[in-house]
């Protein structure tokens, strides 16, 4: 349970990085131009754009050119030379790019071999760098390591963004609390964890939303309400977030095989 759980926290997220939001990484003004062109879906130009930075030793456009590689936009898709590049922009220090790599070498994906210590030095970098989603990555690696140190240090790395309110800080200490309790045979941080999520649900954050969607669908921590989780996973298809059609796929057909056959009624005493 505490494995199946944790996984949940662990998608791949590579992603391009013109301009930042909670990661505390300065953008260079030079994007500005770029970022017109990726707005009106000129990729090619904005490839071509990105090379130009990057031959300068521009970190960020050395990223996002491997990114672009990866994908296949405006150039040919070339997942090695994705991460020649993605290690070329680790190595000018360059916070995104240890966390990707960190991520593919956790997942064992485009090419890599999986390997956790080196994801976990990747992600200690970006860590270090600022890059909060790393922090976060790394604690719940740590915690699925399912040692009582392991899980210290995990705990120790959450604490500071915990404080400053961060929804995927808490969202990550709720499912440990959750995974902790299950474990322990311990009602009190399962229904810690479960409130926390439930809060974040109620803010509209989106990870939260879909645990709360997943836990009405399988009925092992709160009573399954499969219309409660069709509600949910329908509004978040519209959108567009990834898993929810696919989720509300399988709660429909669920709700579909239990109208065909329904629970029999308990037999009345006499």
């Amino acid at each position: 349970m505490k494995k199946l759980i944790l996984a949940s926290l662990v998608a791949l997220s590579t992603q391009f990085t013109l301009a930042n939001s909670n990661n505390s990484i300065p953008t260079d003004p030079a994007f500005a131009k770029i970022e017109a062109m990726v707005k009106a879906n000129n990729l090619s130009g904005a490839y071509q754009e990105l090379d130009k930075l990057a031959k300068t030793g521009n970190p960020q456009a050395i990223y996002n050119l491997g990114y672009l590689t990866q994908t296949g936009q405006g150039t040919a898709k070339n997942e090695k030379k994705a991460i020649e590049l993605y290690e070329q922009a680790a190595k000018k220090g360059y916070p995104v790019a240890n966390y990707v790599l960190g991520k593919n070498h956790l997942t064992g994906t485009l090419g890599l071999k999986q390997d956790t210590n080196k994801a976990k030095q990747y992600l200690q970098k970006a860590s270090s760098q600022g890059f909060h989603d790393a922090t976060i990555d790394l604690a719940v690696v740590y915690f699925s390591e399912n040692k009582a140190d392991s899980d210290k240090k995990g705990l120790q790395l959450l604490e500071p963004l915990i404080k400053k309110g961060n929804n995927q800080a808490l969202h990550a200490k709720a499912l440990y609390d959750i995974s902790l309790g299950f474990k322990n045979k311990n009602e009190a941080p399962i229904q810690q964890g479960l409130k926390s999520i439930q809060d974040l649900a109620q803010k509209g954050y989106i990870p939260a939303l879909m645990a709360v969607g997943n836990m009405f669908t399988n009925g092992n921590i709160v009573p399954q309400n499969l219309p409660e989780a069709k509600k949910i996973f329908s509004a978040l298809a519209k959108e567009n977030v990834p898993q929810a059609k696919e989720s509300l796929a399988v709660v429909d057909k669920m709700i579909a095989d239990q109208a065909k056959n329904p629970p029999k009624a308990a037999a009345k005493k006499s």
